[in-house]
């Protein structure tokens, strides 16, 4: 439930000073289960056999205990507010001819409620009654209250003017942003029934409270030059002196310097035996820095924890440090180069843009290892560095026939090479495990690859067995063959390796639009390619621990009758099969038509009658076609590896009628 209000004033004071006013208030209200993560997990990988609801009301249940429906419907509900407020003034004042000078001040201000109740419930199997098979034995309610309170502060000045051939822009500007954030929790335990959700209703017994409070600021002074010859030579410098209260000392401030030029070729006389073909060439550069101030709060400060222990017999409070600090913390910083031309051919018809872009991240944060003599966890470091080389490439071509007949054609496509270059002689940092997706951060990679093991198909016999390493120590034919990489003998994480891509290598898009007299066909396609996904859970356990097994295993494992089988043979209970590895990962890629739309628009003629000045009839489309080999899976090719937890994309065809009188 969204209720939205907003409110846009503007003032002229006199012929030179001007405001303005924008407020924008927005409500939301909406509840979920409070097992709302456990509705989607065991309805993949935890209830098959689980009879969602008997004919009783009574719900069946997995021998695990689980049934979606039971979370969905009983578990309890978690209830959320949001109050958002967005305010701002503006004022822009024409101190003299080409000097202008303008003031903003804007409040942002977020509350949020939540009320997350579990129900106390027990549930019997229709089918064993005399046993009790789910018992959640008490009832808890969490209420969480938080609040936002940002403030914006920017003030620019600006001058532009023109000398003859010669155009200057000139901009200095100050920024300031505070942010406030305060948050407080209650818990409690053992609530007369389900119905009575006050938290002062709970027992004493089991209850607790928390909260706290946090604040950081931003400061900016910058500045930028615009200069223009004859409007084909084109120059830009910018410059940013940015403050952090993240950081602390010296590092507090950092500067990021930029600087661009353009070449409109296509302006210079020996270009005008060209312009029959080519009516507008561009050639550009850039080169600059930008920074990042994606650090932990208070992480250079000496900060303590509360904790316990035991003193003169009793239990009291006291704190503790348990992270080591680090007042070295600085800017992350991004520096891009970037080369690039625009075109534009047979009289605007087509056209073209091309980038070629550096981009070198430096001072990533990273936790590395110190001695275990001081005691206290590592704190973060800018020690890393993760480069992105590619290109960005850009087409459009637009005609009209003689007819009336017009179409245009839109393409863009990207490519881009990720590197991890410096993990200050640390790493690897491997994240995930056997059975989920795993993911490697190594100079030399990938950032977040995938990681595993090399397969080379299935064992068909037991004398193959015997003359290779197995992952386990009773392996049997049908099972998976996993590569001994570094030829020890034996598997186990040595022999781990890049097996995919988490991020896509190569991305592009199609947007196409056909009109003709009132009837207009739009369309836009997205994909992506050289990318992966590692399948998890349920969609690669065959059934192992009571996920639903895919209906693409049907007649395709491995039985001494079915040898050259797409999968190894199905185990109970034992994951020796599906283990991270390339029998695990799918070609991601894909090709989307996102939307399709065919409108009409109503003549001239029907508009007068009905005193309209514009009318449309539309059909448009969602999601309705993907080419993909996930589609075999059935797993949406946009969503991330791993157990398919999430709110599938709904594909929707939508009819509706457009009147604006």
């Amino acid at each position: 439930d969204v209720r939205e209000i907003r409110a846009n004033t503007d003032f002229k004071i006199s012929s030179r000073l001007n405001a303005s006013m924008d407020i924008n208030y927005r409500n939301n209200n909406w509840q979920t289960p409070v097992s709302e993560f456990n509705v989607f997990n065991t309805m993949f990988h935890g209830s098959l056999w689980a009879v969602p609801k008997y004919p009783n009301g009574t719900y069946g249940l997995s021998a695990q205990g689980n049934n979606p429906l039971m979370y969905a419907e009983i578990a309890g509900l978690s209830k959320n507010i949001q109050d958002y407020l967005f305010g701002s003034a503006k004022a822009e004042w024409e101190i003299i001819p080409n000097l202008k000078f303008s003031t903003q001040y804007a409040v942002r201000y977020t509350f949020e409620q939540n009320k997350n109740y579990t129900n106390a419930y027990t549930i019997t199997d229709y089918f064993n009654t005399s046993l009790v098979r789910k018992t959640i034995p008490r009832s808890s309610l969490t209420e969480i209250r938080s609040n936002i309170r940002e403030t914006t502060l920017n003030n620019l000045l600006g001058y532009s003017n023109t000398f003859g051939q010669h155009d200057v822009k000139a901009l200095v500007g100050y920024s300031e942003i505070q942010n406030k954030y305060n948050i407080i929790n209650a818990y409690r335990e053992d609530f007369y029934n389900n119905d009575v959700q006050s938290i002062g209703a709970g027992s004493d017994n089991n209850k607790n409270n928390g909260g706290s409070d946090s604040q950081w600021g931003l400061r900016s002074f910058f500045g930028r030059a615009n200069y223009a010859f004859a409007d084909k030579y084109l120059f830009e410098a910018n410059a940013r002196y940015d403050g952090s209260s993240r950081f602390t000392g010296d590092k507090v401030y950092s500067f990021f310097p930029s600087f661009s030029a353009g070449w409109r070729v296509s302006e210079e006389k020996f270009f005008d035996a060209f312009k029959n073909i080519i009516s507008e060439l561009k050639l550009r550069g850039s080169w600059g820095k930008t920074g990042n101030q994606a650090v932990g709060l208070y992480s250079y400060f000496q900060t303590l924890n509360s904790s316990t222990y035991t003193f003169g017999g009793s239990v009291v409070q006291g704190y503790v440090q348990s992270n080591l600090a680090n007042p070295g913390l600085t800017w992350e910083t991004t520096t891009q180069t970037d080369i690039g031309l625009d075109a534009q051919l047979w009289s605007n018809r087509l056209s073209f843009t091309f980038d070629y872009y550096d981009k070198l991240t430096d001072g990533i944060l990273l936790n590395l290892p110190i001695p275990t003599t001081v005691g206290l966890n590592a704190p973060p470091q800018n020690a890393g560095k993760v480069g992105n080389k590619g290109i960005e490439l850009g087409l459009n071509f637009r005609n009209k026939t003689k007819s009336g007949f017009a179409y245009d054609f839109g393409l863009n496509f990207a490519q881009n090479e990720n590197k991890v270059i410096d993990l200050a002689k640390t790493g690897p940092y491997i994240s995930g495990s056997d059975i989920d997706p795993r993911y490697i951060i190594k100079e030399g990679l990938p950032y977040n690859a995938h990681w595993g093991y090399k397969t080379d198909g299935l064992f068909q016999t037991t004398d193959e067995i015997k003359a290779y390493p197995t992952i386990v120590s009773n392996a049997k034919p049908g099972d998976v063959k996993y590569v001994d990489l570094n030829n020890d003998g034996k598997i186990n994480s040595d022999d781990m390796t890049f097996i995919g891509l988490t991020f896509p290598r190569y991305t592009f898009g199609l947007n196409t639009n056909f009109s003709y007299k009132n009837f207009n066909l739009f369309t836009q396609w997205q994909g992506a390619a050289d990318v992966d996904t590692r399948l998890s859970g349920a969609l690669a356990e065959m059934g192992n621990y009571e996920g639903f097994t895919h209906k693409i295993y049907t007649d395709n494992y491995w039985t001494p009758e079915n040898p050259n089988a797409r999968f190894p043979r199905p185990v109970k209970l034992d994951l020796r099969n599906v283990s991270t590895s390339d029998r695990m990962i799918i070609d991601g890629s894909y090709f989307r038509l996102k939307t399709i739309q065919l409108s009409y628009s109503l003549p001239k003629g029907i508009l007068e009658k009905v005193k309209a000045n514009r009318a449309t009839i539309y059909v448009s489309g969602t999601n309705l076609l993907t080419f993909s080999k996930l589609n075999e899976w059935n797993l949406d090719p946009e969503a991330e590896s791993g157990r398919a937890t999430y709110y599938p994309q709904t594909s929707l065809t939508t009819i509706g009628l457009n009147v604006q009188f």
